[in-house]
């Protein structure tokens, strides 16, 4: 087994390059002033936010990136759960992991900080305030600045665009568990944290179901659709790839809600429950779609 070390990177005669110290929840850790080889333990969060910051990716674990994030032709993708003794091997000098459970398999922050320093990010809070919280320590105020006004300006379209309808409709994104026949909805408020879906709405300024009307992790049993989204008056269903929605489309109870027979289902594509700044985007859209179903 490999020892881990933070300096496994480093031959004799290198020189250490600059480092700076930065205080983070986990911590105060020293950086590299200019990271050379980064690790994002996460797929969606991690690595959308090195992305965005331009940080140059040698891997990436969890789960394969989804097709809408502009992960560069070479990067790959590790094990997962995070092999920490290929991660050594790749010999970052700096990763970016949640702090869901910095013991865990998954996310093991704790673990991971004798290879490399780690800047964590949060699932509790905003993708706006975790890519802030990067940009000061990181000291790239100035691509953050640039990446939230893109959003906020296609965010600020769509409402202008669809303001009347944003005003006076009810939503819910929503996926399927065939085998449990229960959905589980991204509203904001349940145990799951800060869901993209409910984030993007929110800037949006739309109206979803309220958790408490939900189980706590959002989960609806099929025998009470009708109560939870009986008036509903469109829906967001998030595909994952699986079929689930083909397996959705098969059930009555479905059939019966008035947005599925009004036709005010927009399918999305991939799964869109967590990320960043990317997988914002390309909510924003979905929910644009989903309006102007409404709408027409």
């Amino acid at each position: 087994m490999l020892a881990l070390s933070s300096s496994a990177g480093w031959s004799a005669g290198w020189a250490e390059p600059a480092r700076r110290p930065v205080d983070t929840p986990a911590g105060r850790v020293e950086i590299p002033a200019v990271p050379r080889r980064v690790v994002a333990i996460d797929s969606r969060i991690s690595l959308e936010s090195a992305l965005v910051f331009e940080l140059p990716l040698v891997g990436y674990s969890h789960s394969r990136a989804r097709r809408w994030v502009p992960v560069p032709a070479g990067v790959p993708m590790l094990a997962a759960p995070p092999d920490l003794e290929q991660i050594l091997l790749l010999e970052p000098d700096l990763i970016l992991c949640p702090d869901t459970a910095p013991h865990s398999d998954w996310w093991p922050l704790a673990r991971l900080s004798a290879i490399a320093p780690v800047l964590p990010s949060n699932h509790r809070i905003t993708w706006q305030a975790n890519l802030l919280h990067l940009a000061e320590w990181l000291d790239r105020r100035d691509l953050c600045d640039r990446r939230l006004a893109a959003h906020a300006a296609q965010v600020e379209a769509i409402r202008s665009r669809h303001h009347a309808v944003i005003a006076s409709t009810r939503v819910a994104a929503l996926y399927f568990d065939p085998l449990k026949r229960q959905a589980m909805v991204c509203s904001a408020g349940t145990a799951y944290g800060q869901l993209m879906p409910a984030q993007v709405l929110a800037e949006i300024g739309g109206t979803d179901i309220a958790a408490e009307r939900l189980g706590p992790y959002g989960e609806v049993a099929l025998e009470a659709f009708g109560s939870v989204f009986g008036n509903v008056d469109a829906i967001l269903l998030l595909d994952f790839g699986n079929g689930a929605p083909q397996a959705l489309a098969r059930e009555p109870l479905w059939r019966r809600l008035p947005a599925v027979r009004a036709g005010r289902v927009h399918v999305v594509g991939g799964n869109a429950t967590f990320g960043s700044y990317y997988t914002a985007g390309y909510l924003a859209d979905a929910w644009a779609v989903l309006y102007a179903q409404v709408s027409s």
